[in-house]
């Protein structure tokens, strides 16, 4: 479910029944974490960031890092890592294409590895700017643990000196939290937060209707509940209220044609919405987790708690609150000209730049012949892969290059695949699974010989013994040149 699909069911449900806004006390709660110190004040120094994002299921989350990169290009920001936090396979991918892309193609990278499935295939625009841009991870399987990414850079940082910037579900927050000494430090999650972080700046909330859930809170409550429980460091919300009065976007054709970010609004407002610009929630919490309040809000600070549905209450402590929420000030277009002015800002800076060649599953340069009198399909359902079933049945390309990756999906009625170069078989490559994914990366070459190659994929007569047919579904290939 899309962020503005949760929207209608939101205002709907609040309209039919009468609710109005206001702050509802919290009950059966009263073990607040405590602030004493006055409340920290970004845009005062250079902010060392960890952005903690869902980047896959709405567009601002690539905004939000474009953003960051031109924080950084200004030294008003140090990038420290990014992690994602939502199951989508493509989601850390893009986000080291963007990352590269803007010169910073070394910051570490991790993503979410626990149980939870929240959004797992959003292709949207992450899927098309991880298969037609320069990364070194094929899909999100190659990535490491956002939490032991988290660890190695916390413990790595000065006492007090981090800002996290959380722009998607609290998951990767709450193993942070609940983690164990390990080889990064001896503290536990909660002890090396407190030593470490300064400040967290979260997209998440609603702090104008009580009565309704924001998004990001309501896929995981149990998460949110548990960070806003015991999170030691304050935390900033930008509510729900606060994005859905910011649109940006409308400025992106001032970048450059090839910048990843602006392909992910093209592709995100085009396909998904038809508008020309998108709200703004996670740019919020950026604009905020660099720049402070400035002149675009006041805040109130206080006590919080998440229902079990992700419904948030508030209670009003100016002295010692460890929580607070945005308020907007009544003109908003000074936010938005921000955030879109930052926005553009990024520039590319990529001078040993990889060519990379994205060859979709309709592509003219890729042959398809098929077997028993049965010919390649197009499989609509998975936005357009090409699939076979008849074994015998072959794709064929001629490249030149020094690598490819190849992209499909996998499923319980799939088959195998023989993936042969230049005559020779590399690999048997079973798609079988217990659980359907869409698209990943099912087989990788990246140190070839540089020259012309001629790849072929052939349907296997074998299968794996649990498997129900002899499907294969070729998504992309990747050409590295």
């Amino acid at each position: 479910m899309k962020k503005r699909k949760f929207l209608m069911m939101a205002i709907g449900t609040a309209a039919l029944f009468g609710m109005t806004v206001g702050t509802v006390s919290a009950q059966e709660q009263t073990d607040y974490v405590q602030y004493e110190q006055d409340w920290p004040e970004p845009g005062q120094e250079t902010a060392n960031i960890i952005y903690d994002t869902d980047i896959a299921d709405d567009v601002d989350d690539a905004g939000g890092l474009a953003m960051l990169h031109a924080y950084a290009d200004a030294g008003k920001a140090n990038l420290l890592a990014v992690v994602s936090d939502s199951s989508c396979i493509y989601g850390v991918s893009c986000a080291e294409a963007i990352n590269t892309y803007y010169g910073r193609p070394d910051i570490p990278l991790g993503t979410y590895k626990g149980d939870s499935v929240v959004t797992p295939e959003s292709y949207t625009y992450c899927k098309p700017v991880t298969m037609k841009y320069q990364t070194t991870l094929r899909d999100g399987n190659d990535a490491r643990d956002a939490v032991d990414v988290y660890r190695e850079v916390l413990a790595a940082q000065p006492d007090g000196s981090v800002t996290i910037i959380s722009v998607g579900f609290l998951t990767n927050l709450t193993e942070l939290l609940n983690s164990q000494p390990d080889e990064y430090s001896d503290l536990n999650g909660v002890e090396l937060v407190r030593q470490k972080v300064k400040l967290v700046s979260c997209m998440g909330g609603n702090f104008q209707d009580f009565n309704s859930a924001e998004y990001n809170f309501s896929c995981d409550p149990a998460a949110a509940q548990e960070v806003v429980a015991k999170c030691p460091a304050p935390i900033m919300f930008s509510g729900f209220e606060i994005g859905i009065n910011l649109d940006a976007g409308e400025r992106r054709y001032e970048m450059a044609q090839d910048d990843p970010v602006r392909l992910s609004y093209d592709l995100y407002l085009t396909d998904d919405t038809g508008l020309a610009t998108r709200w703004s929630w996670d740019l919020s919490a950026v604009l905020y987790g660099v720049e402070g309040l400035g002149d675009y809000w006041t805040m109130e600070r206080g006590d919080v708690s998440v229902l079990e549905d992700g419904r948030t209450t508030f209670e009003k402590n100016e002295k010692t609150g460890a929580r607070a929420f945005l308020v907007a000030k009544e003109d908003v277009t000074l936010v938005e000209d921000r955030l879109n002015e930052v926005m553009i800002s990024a520039k590319k800076n990529n001078p040993d730049e990889e060519k990379v060649v994205c060859l979709e599953d309709k592509n003219g340069r890729l042959m398809r012949y098929g077997a028993n009198g049965e010919t390649w399909g197009i499989w609509d359902s998975d936005q357009l892969v090409s699939y076979a079933s008849a074994p015998g049945a072959y794709m064929t390309l001629e490249f030149e290059g020094v690598g490819f990756d190849l992209y499909g999906g996998t499923d319980t009625d799939q088959g195998m695949v023989s993936v042969q170069l230049d005559g020779q078989e590399l690999s048997v490559i079973d798609t079988y699974a217990e659980k359907r994914v869409g698209s990943q990366c099912l087989y990788s070459v990246r140190e070839l010989e540089p020259g012309k190659h001629t790849l072929k994929l052939v349907i296997s007569e074998e299968k794996n013994e649990d498997s129900t047919d002899h499907i294969v579904r070729i998504d992309a290939i990747k050409i590295h040149e």
